[in-house]
């Protein structure tokens, strides 16, 4: 008898588990083979949507797909891939069920579960088989949430709902109970992404919040720009700096000070227009997203909407900034956002590729062309490191364009040299010179920090040593110090009561946030072997040490490289 093995490590994950409703009545009414092709078809099409967000499948069983997001590589923003992919699933399946109802008049339909929580991933079996698994109650929980998911719905967890920030449109269920499990669960249902996603960072929702603190030179920065662009002339602008330092808490302020109706009011000119396009981690394979979210917040086009709404508000928007050119401007843009064609513009869907992208830059410089006869106009594209090539391509052909009009260009980005994104700083340096502005933000001087920590913790009987230690593990990085406290007061060691905050129990250990945990096993995921066996070696010997002794273990235990 073989025994059966597990070798792995505890990882955070979001699994999410799916299954075809009533399976067993619908396999009654069909031939095997033909009920074997039908779940071949469809697992082809869930596994595309898990494909797409580099999440894993664990396992294909019967009428069930389980998969996970967070190993064997992990992401930032695992349980938001998580949730997109079972929305996709759902959509794909959806489509496919249309086709069966139109030939085997049957009712096909999935639904999904999905939760986050550690598990241990790893291989697990015998000698002769072993496969890539996740194993824990986090799991367990998945798949009791799928089973008390409507048929075409998705639902997640109060553990997953907390992660995501405001990316999802949600309905709360309420507790449900499941199998298994002593305490009922807090569930919420998926209804669609959001069209202009609230941060996912942040402790506003939890009613705490600080005035932006150590980042006033660069705000002012900002301000002049935009002054010259007020006066007719463009500007382009760079915001570089590690994750959680405070791009997109500067562009809030920032934008906040452009749209103050007070101060404009206050001020000759038109007010501004404020574009937005952001990049999402799981895009470098996406061709075009980010032109495509672009387009989408300037002319207003949620992603709740149907096709065919969503043709109709994307006409009825260019028809009012564009007039006569509307008609040739929306069969690109509707294109470019995949959405249907008038029979009368069928024929522009067959140009090339390469033509094609001209066409769509040409209809995009279009648009901001006449927004800026307008007034000023700024355009920020966030966390443009994660950018696909096709789109860097574009905006760097759009960047020339945009110069010849009161346009203030923003990318907010990491410092990733050997990213897709990074080539637009490049041709934004060859091609405006002294016009274009770079600004390194850098992580808080240990004075902001305490400002930030202090704006933040108003809290009565909070010990001095947990200020200190919230301190010492944000290290200047303001993500950090926010997340630190939403912990404390997810875990109820921080607690509101009338109108203050009150520690409410020993808070002398702090342990690292789920977010912030997987930030990094996210980077440290990207690291090469040596490195990240390195880097597990000195995890062993503490938080500060010499690089000697670092060195000096490293070549006792054979692990070679990334220091």
């Amino acid at each position: 008898m073989r025994t059966a093995k597990l070798t792995g490590e505890r990882k955070p994950v979001t699994a999410l588990f799916a299954d075809v409703v009533g399976s067993t009545t619908l396999a009654e009414r069909m031939d095997p083979e033909d009920w074997t092709a039908m779940m071949n078809e469809a697992f082809d099409e869930m596994s595309k949507a898990v494909f797409r967000y580099e999440g894993t499948i664990a396992q294909l069983q019967g009428d069930a797909m389980v998969a996970f997001f967070g190993a064997p590589v992990a992401h930032e923003d695992d349980p938001d891939r998580a949730v997109r992919a079972a929305l996709d699933m759902v959509a794909a399946i959806d489509e496919f069920a249309r086709q069966l109802k139109a030939t085997h008049g049957l009712d096909f339909r999935i639904r999904a579960g999905i939760n986050s929580g550690p598990v241990v991933v790893g291989n697990v079996g015998t000698d002769l088989r072993y496969e890539y698994t996740a194993l824990g109650d986090a799991m367990n929980v998945a798949s009791r949430v799928q089973a008390a998911a409507e048929p075409g719905s998705v639902l997640i967890t109060a553990s997953t709902h907390r992660l995501l920030g405001d990316a999802f449109e949600t309905e709360d269920i309420g507790e449900i109970t499941v199998r298994g499990k002593t305490e009922p669960v807090h569930v919420y249902r998926v209804l669609a992404p959001r069209a202009i996603p609230g941060r996912r960072r942040g402790l506003e929702r939890a009613g705490l919040e600080s005035p932006m603190v150590g980042r006033d030179r660069q705000l002012e920065t900002l301000q002049s720009l935009y002054g010259v662009v007020q006066a007719g002339r463009s500007r382009v602008a760079f915001l570089i700096g590690e994750p959680g330092i405070g791009k997109s808490r500067l562009l809030a302020e920032f934008r906040r000070w452009v749209t103050d109706d007070a101060r404009a009011d206050a001020e000759a000119g038109a007010p501004a227009t404020w574009l937005e396009g952001r990049c999402v981690s799981y895009g470098r394979n996406l061709p075009y997203h980010l032109l495509q979210d672009l387009v989408r917040f300037t002319l207003k086009i949620p992603f709740a909407e149907s096709e065919t709404e969503a043709r109709a508000g994307l006409d009825r928007e260019l028809a009012a900034l564009l007039q006569e050119d509307a008609r040739d401007t929306a069969p690109f843009l509707a294109h470019l956002l995949a959405l249907p064609l008038h029979p009368e513009e069928t024929d522009r869907a067959l140009l090339d590729p390469e033509t094609m992208q001209g066409r769509y830059i040409a209809s995009i410089h279009r648009v901001v062309r006449a927004l800026s006869s307008r007034g000023p106009v700024v355009l920020i594209c966030e966390d443009l490191h994660w950018a696909d090539p096709a789109s860097v391509v574009s905006m760097g052909q759009l960047l020339p364009l945009a110069a010849q009009h009161p346009v203030f260009f923003i990318a907010a980005l990491r410092a990733d040299a050997d990213s897709p994104g990074w080539r637009l700083v490049t041709e934004g340096r060859e091609q405006f010179g002294e016009r274009l502005v770079e600004m390194h933000l850098q992580p808080l001087s240990d004075t902001d920090s305490r400002d930030l920590v202090a704006n933040l913790l108003e809290i009565e009987s909070l010990p001095n040593h947990v200020r200190e230690s919230i301190l010492e593990r944000a290290e200047g990085n303001p993500f950090f110090v926010e997340e630190v406290i939403r912990m404390l007061i997810e875990r109820e060691v921080i607690q509101r009561r009338d109108d203050q905050w009150v520690a409410t129990a020993d808070v002398a250990s702090v342990e690292i946030p789920e977010t912030l945990h997987g930030l990094l096993l996210a980077r440290i995921d990207q690291l090469p072997d040596d490195a990240k066996r390195s880097l597990r070696v000195a995890s062993v010997i503490g938080r500060q040490f010499p690089v000697r002794v670092l060195e000096r273990v490293v070549g006792e235990t054979g692990v070679r490289g990334g220091q």
